[in-house]
């Protein structure tokens, strides 16, 4: 199996799932972005960006820098946001599911 019959299959799993879990992935999703530190962390990276990016769209809703800390752990123990780096280049993209 070539890299790219692997990648196709396992898009075809994911969209599967996606679609079997259709409700439970929306009802996660409305309750996440209904708190507008989470939507803006969760919006801020489209792509890799760094952290302080990241934490200033969440301070520009309100939200403490620990407070802020605290929900971008959360969002990547759920799968919703990656993270790459560390200490200084540390960055975030979101994950895309919700």
């Amino acid at each position: 199996m070539t890299d790219d019959q692997l990648v196709r299959r396992l898009d075809t799993v994911i969209a599967i799932l996606k679609l079997a879990h259709r409700d439970v992935i929306e009802n996660v999703s409305a309750k996440i972005r209904s708190d507008k530190a989470y939507a803006a962390i969760l919006d801020a990276p489209k792509d890799w960006t760094g952290a302080a990016k990241v934490q200033a769209a969440a301070a520009k809703n309100g939200s403490a820098r620990s407070t802020t800390s605290k929900k971008i752990a959360e969002l990547i123990e759920l799968g919703l946001l990656e993270k790459r780096g560390g200490g200084p280049t540390t960055e975030y993209k979101a994950s895309g599911l919700v």
